[in-house]
């Protein structure tokens, strides 16, 4: 006879709530895993985000921040110009240090290797940048970089000008004309000095023509006379290319070396400071040495501050045939070999 066995009841429903414990166990481990991975991902996304700087570089941007923008909105604007990583982050910071409705509107230049409490106390509750974009486009001279400080509020007219005369700058030059160049420049509003900016736009110079002193020093000519060229061709030869630059330069160089006198009008307008009105024939009656009309060789001093591309012209030019050129009325550049030849450009462009 064989005995058939079951199991009693209370066996069966004690594995199921065994199982069911396990389960809701093993599932409250995997929440607290989860919780905990969650915590810590956010915690160092949060501590990174406002304790590293979201740049190693110090590169300036500019951002405004419109009357009544909400601290997301700003936040976003932050993240949007690469100021900061992470929007969601600054909202955090703001909110957890009350600065969520302390942030003024405004125009802001701000360096994009900072930290989120250097861009809030530094910038965002001033309603100000310490910092102001100077542009010094080129070609300009010592008299247009005097308005264009006092136009930033940065000095009083004339200021400038005076100071690259008399000011002690730490080395001597005759005319710093042609010395100080031309690019975009940031400066503290508050301690800005015409001194210091005059350093700085020469020591800028030195750093861009050091890579040519080998080329300057076999060219045959000073450095002096580099410069004096490269600031004709800059007011000569304004938007044209880097070639165009270059076969300007040869002709200056040849008509000099030929003792042809330049005629290049922009040294009398130097002279006269006069760049916008049409020149007369009594302006260039004046036996002057920067009316190159009459005068032979170079002016004595540059007559703009030149870019890199008139500089390195003027360093290297294109050898050619021409001895003339002209611009028409769009523009375009016109070279002549013989007088007969530029006569006639004369006749069909201007």
């Amino acid at each position: 006879m064989v005995c058939k066995t079951t199991k009693a009841p209370y066996q069966g429903a004690f594995l199921k709530k065994y199982l069911k414990i396990s389960r809701d166990f093993k599932m409250k481990k995997l929440l607290a895993f989860i919780s905990l991975v969650l915590v810590l991902y956010f915690g160092a996304r949060f501590y990174l985000a406002i304790t590293r700087p979201n740049s190693d570089y110090d590169t300036r941007v500019q951002i405004t921040i419109p009357k009544g923008a909400s601290l997301k909105t700003i936040a976003d604007k932050l993240e949007e110009k690469n100021l900061i990583s992470d929007s969601l982050a600054f909202q955090i910071y703001s909110r957890w240090n009350n600065l969520a409705t302390k942030y003024q509107a405004g125009e802001y230049i701000i360096p994009s290797n900072l930290t989120f409490s250097e861009i809030a106390n530094d910038y965002l509750l001033h309603g100000k940048s310490r910092e102001i974009k100077v542009t010094i486009p080129e070609g300009s001279t010592i008299k247009q970089i005097d308005k264009i400080l006092a136009k930033k509020l940065l000095i009083e007219p004339g200021e400038f000008e005076k100071c690259t005369n008399f000011c002690d700058l730490g080395f001597r030059i005759d005319s710093l004309e042609g010395y100080l160049f031309p690019s975009t420049y940031y400066e503290n509003r508050e301690n800005f000095s015409s001194k210091k900016f005059i350093q700085r736009l020469y020591n800028t110079f030195r750093q861009q023509i050091k890579p040519y002193q080998k080329d300057i020093s076999e060219s045959g000519h000073t450095l002096n006379e580099i410069v004096i060229v490269a600031s004709m061709i800059e007011r000569e030869a304004f938007g044209d290319s880097a070639e165009e630059k270059a076969m300007i330069a040869d002709v200056i160089w040849k008509r000099i070396n030929d003792g042809i006198p330049l005629g290049i009008d922009a040294t009398t307008r130097y002279e006269l400071n006069e760049w916008q009105r049409p020149l007369y024939s009594e302006d260039f009656a004046k036996d002057s040495p920067y009316n190159t009309r009459r005068k032979r060789g170079l002016p004595p001093t540059a007559i703009s501050n030149p870019g890199l591309d008139s500089l390195k012209a003027a360093i290297f030019p294109r050898k050619n045939e021409y001895y003339y050129y002209l611009h028409d009325s769009q523009g375009k550049i016109h070279f002549g070999k013989t007088l007969e030849e530029h006569n006639r450009n004369k006749y069909n462009y201007l």
